[in-house]
């Protein structure tokens, strides 16, 4: 990744960005763009809702694994 980092760092330039978006109409044409500009708003968005997904499952393991230890403390306490 280390030999992307001069390349990624010229292309943060306002004429850089003006040169990508000419060379995007001409590939793609000015009648397609606002359907791709679309499907990649929504796989954005389908993305973060698995992230978000992802996360709380994870959270929610992490939590029924804390639990779980005070709870069989509880138990043990209770039989004598």
């Amino acid at each position: 990744m280390d030999m992307f980092k001069p390349v990624l760092a010229q292309f943060g330039a306002p004429s850089h960005w003006l040169i990508f978006l000419i060379v995007v109409l001409v590939v793609f044409g000015a009648r397609r763009l606002p359907d791709i500009a679309r499907n990649l708003g929504r796989s954005l968005g389908e993305f973060k809702k698995a992230r978000r997904e992802f996360e709380d499952e994870l959270m929610k393991a992490q939590q029924d694994d804390s639990s779980e230890p005070a709870e069989k403390n509880d138990k043990s306490k209770e039989a004598p």
